[in-house]
C-alpha cells in the first residue's frame, strides 16, 4: 500500500478539508480558464458539519487502520496534518484537454513544506526531488508527478482525452489516445504556479456567480470543451451551436435534512436567444391532478413552445432532415407544432414487486426469492392544440405499433379534444382522458415551472422491502427506509444572465445536516454486510440500490 499513499492522502486530505475547521483561501487555486472540468471544495461552510474524528470512528476507517502495517501510513491516516498539507485551505481539482491530450490536477495548500517533503519521499520510494527554482517535483512514476512551492502543492497526472474524430480516422487496429509524458506534466504543473489571472477561471464572472451561490461544493463543466474533443465530426450539422461558449455550474448544499443543487446554465447569444423567445412555458397543476393513481412513484413534466421545436431543429441544421423523414409518412415539423400545445407528463405509478420461490435458500435459512420485473404502470401525456393535425399524427402511431408488434402489444394509446395519452394500462389511459383531480401533495412544488420531476423514494423502498428474505437485505431496507424521503427537481428559468434549476434530495432526520446523516448511514451499511461479507457476496441479491453500490465500493475502501 506504500507506494499508493500519495493518491490515498489526497483522498484523505479531500476528506479532511471537506471536515476540518479553517478558513477559505480561493486566491491560492489557479484553474486554467479553458478547464473542461473544474470542482471546488468550501471547506469553511462545511467546518461544523463532519470532523475528521467522527470518520475514523467509522467500520470501514476502523478495519483500514487496524489492517495497514505501515507505521508512516498509519501515522499518516491518524493524523493527516503531519503530511505537512494545509487541512485548513480549500482544494481544487480540474481536467484539461491539452492539445491531442489532456490532464487532471488536484491543488492544495501547504502548512510545512519540509513535512510535505519528507511525506512525498516516503510515498514514493526511491523517488528523487529535483527543484526548479522555488518549485520542488518528485516524480511518482505512473504518468503522474507532485510539485510543490512553500505554500502551495499541484498533483498532476495524465488523462487520455482523444478526440473522436481521431478514433475513426485511426488506421491502427486499435486506437491509443496521446499520453503526456513526465517532461511535459511538469510544464503544464510549473504554468499553474504562475498562471496569469486573465487566464484564471476565478476571473470568469459566469464562475464566479456560481461561487456566490451558498454551497460545499461547487463544479463547472465547459462545455465547448466537450465538443472540441469530437474533432470538427458534428459541424456538418451546425451541433456547435449547442456547445460552444456554453457552460455549466451548480452548488452542492448539505443542508438539514436535505442535500440541495442549485444549477446554472450559461449560454451562447444564439441559443440564449432561442430560449428567451420560447421560454415562459408553466407546468399545469391540471395536468398533474389527472394521474389516475394514488401511488405515484415518479413524474416529470415540462411546458414548451412548439415552435421554439422548429426553431431548434434549424439552429441544430437538421430541419431537413426531420421534415424529410416526417414527409415520407405524409406529416412536417409545421403540422406538429399546429398538433400540441407544448404540455408534456411522464409518471410512473402503482409500482408492484412479485417474486417466487425457487429452489435453495439463503445463507440464513431463509428461502430464496427469484425477483420478477417489478410491474408498474408508465403513462405518458400530451396536450392538443388542432385536433386534426393530432390525428394525423396519431394515426401514423398506430400504423407504427402495427408493424411493431407484438414489442407494441401493451402499449395503449387514445386521442380526445385536449389530450393524447398512452401507456401500458388502458384503464389508466382512459382516466387520464375522463379527468380528475387526486390533488397530489407534490403537485405544488412542480405547478408553475417550466420543467418539474419528483421521485418517491420512500414509496420504492417500503414496497421493495417485503420482497427481502436474508436478514442482511432486510436490515438494509430498514436503514435506507430510515434515511431516504425523495427527490425533487425544476427549472426556474432565466435570471440575469443563466437559466437556473434547482434539485433536492430529502431525508427523513430534518433536524441534522445530511453529511453527517450520510457518514452515518454508509457506517451502519458497512457494518450490517462487512461481518459476513465473505460469507454472503456470492448469495446475498441486493434489492436496495443503496447497499448494492456500497458491496461493490467496499473491496476498494478495505484494500
Amino acid at each position: 500500500m506504500q507506494r499508493h499513499l500519495l493518491t490515498f492522502l489526497l483522498l484523505a486530505v479531500t476528506l479532511t478539508s471537506i471536515v476540518s475547521c479553517s478558513h477559505s483561501d480561493k486566491s491560492g487555486l489557479a484553474i486554467p480558464r479553458d478547464a473542461a472540468f473544474a470542482l471546488h471544495v468550501n471547506v469553511k461552510s462545511l467546518t461544523s458539519k463532519l470532523s475528521w474524528q467522527e470518520i475514523q470512528q467509522n467500520e470501514w476507517f476502523k478495519e483500514a487502520y487496524t489492517t495497514e502495517t505501515d507505521s508512516f501510513v498509519k501515522k499518516t491516516l491518524q493524523d493527516p496534518a503531519t503530511s505537512g498539507v494545509d487541512i485548513q485551505s480549500d482544494l481544487g481539482l480540474f481536467v484539461k484537454k491539452q492539445n491531442q491530450g489532456g490532464y487532471m490536477a488536484v491543488e492544495g495548500g501547504i502548512k510545512d513544506a519540509a513535512a510535505f517533503e519528507t511525506f512525498a519521499t516516503n510515498a514514493n520510494k526511491g523517488g528523487k526531488v529535483v527543484k526548479s527554482g522555488d518549485v520542488s517535483v518528485l516524480n511518482t512514476g505512473l504518468k503522474s508527478l507532485v510539485a510543490w512551492t512553500k505554500s502551495r502543492f499541484v498533483f498532476i497526472s495524465d488523462v487520455p482525452m482523444g478526440s473522436l474524430a481521431n478514433r475513426f480516422n485511426s488506421n491502427a487496429s486499435g486506437y491509443e489516445p496521446f499520453s503526456f509524458t513526465t517532461d511535459s506534466l511538469q510544464k503544464f504543473a510549473m504554468e499553474l504556479f504562475d498562471l496569469p489571472s486573465k487566464n484564471n477561471l476565478v476571473s470568469d464572472e459566469r464562475f464566479v456567480s456560481v461561487m456566490k451561490e451558498p454551497g460545499d461544493i461547487h463544479y463547472w463543466v465547459n462545455a465547448e470543451q466537450y465538443y472540441n474533443s469530437l474533432g470538427g465530426m458534428m459541424s456538418l450539422l451546425k451541433m456547435n451551436s449547442l456547445f460552444e461558449g456554453n457552460a455549466y455550474g451548480a452548488a452542492l448544499n448539505f443542508a438539514n435534512g436535505k442535500i440541495t443543487f442549485k444549477t446554472k446554465a450559461f449560454v451562447n447569444k444564439e441559443l440564449k436567444a432561442l430560449m428567451e423567445k420560447n421560454g415562459g412555458g408553466k407546468i399545469s397543476a391540471d395536468m398533474i391532478n389527472r394521474i389516475p393513481s394514488k401511488n405515484v412513484v415518479a413524474v416529470f413534466a415540462f411546458k414548451y413552445q412548439p415552435q421554439g421545436f422548429i426553431d431548434l431543429l434549424k439552429m441544430m441544421g437538421v430541419d431537413g432532415m426531420v421534415n424529410g423523414f416526417l414527409g415520407s409518412e405524409g406529416y412536417s415539423t409545421a403540422e406538429f407544432v399546429k398538433a400540441t400545445k407544448g404540455d408534456v407528463l411522464l409518471a410512473v405509478s402503482d409500482l408492484k414487486i412479485k417474486g417466487k420461490t425457487t429452489p435453495g435458500i439463503n445463507p440464513d435459512g431463509s428461502p430464496a426469492i427469484e425477483q420478477d420485473i417489478l410491474p408498474v404502470n408508465i403513462l405518458f401525456a400530451s396536450s392538443v392544440n388542432e385536433k386534426p393535425s393530432f390525428d394525423k399524427l396519431f394515426s401514423i402511431l398506430q400504423k407504427k405499433s402495427q408493424e411493431l408488434q407484438p414489442i407494441t402489444n401493451n402499449v395503449h394509446f387514445q386521442l380526445n379534444n385536449d389530450w393524447f395519452a398512452a401507456g401500458n394500462s388502458p384503464e389508466q389511459v382512459n382516466a387520464f382522458l375522463s379527468g380528475g383531480n387526486n390533488n397530489f401533495a407534490f403537485t405544488s412544488r412542480l405547478a408553475g415551472k417550466s420543467f418539474g420531476g419528483y421521485i418517491d423514494l420512500q414509496g420504492i423502498i417500503k414496497t421493495m422491502a417485503p420482497s427481502t428474505t436474508d436478514s442482511v437485505s432486510k436490515a438494509t431496507m430498514d436503514l435506507s427506509t430510515n434515511m431516504w424521503q425523495d427527490v425533487y427537481m425544476y427549472s426556474d428559468g432565466q435570471k440575469d444572465d443563466a437559466f437556473v434549476g434547482e434539485m433536492e434530495i430529502n431525508l427523513v432526520d430534518k433536524s441534522t445536516n445530511s453529511l453527517k446523516l450520510l457518514n452515518t448511514y454508509l457506517d451502519s451499511m458497512a457494518k450490517i454486510t462487512g461481518p459476513r461479507r465473505n460469507h454472503t457476496d456470492a448469495h446475498v441479491r441486493y434489492t436496495d440500490p443503496a447497499s448494492e453500490g456500497l458491496a461493490a465500493l467496499e473491496p476498494v475502501l478495505h484494500q
